[in-house]
């Protein structure tokens, strides 16, 4: 099976974590630096990128 970018299965992946300050396409981090389990992301990150797709839409 062909591995697929972390971006296609999250899409808030796509946007800048801003409570670890991950990039754009790298998965969350927790308090000690490791990686989150099966491509979870941190809910600020998920909003962020909610924010960001409404706000293309409204304009």
């Amino acid at each position: 099976m062909p591995r697929r970018e972390p971006t296609i299965h999250n899409p808030a992946l796509t946007v800048t974590c801003p409570h670890c300050r991950c990039v754009p396409g790298a998965p969350c981090l927790d308090n000690r630096g490791s990686r989150l389990k099966e491509g979870r992301v941190h809910r600020r990150r998920t909003a962020e990128y909610n924010r960001r797709t409404t706000t293309k839409v409204t304009r």
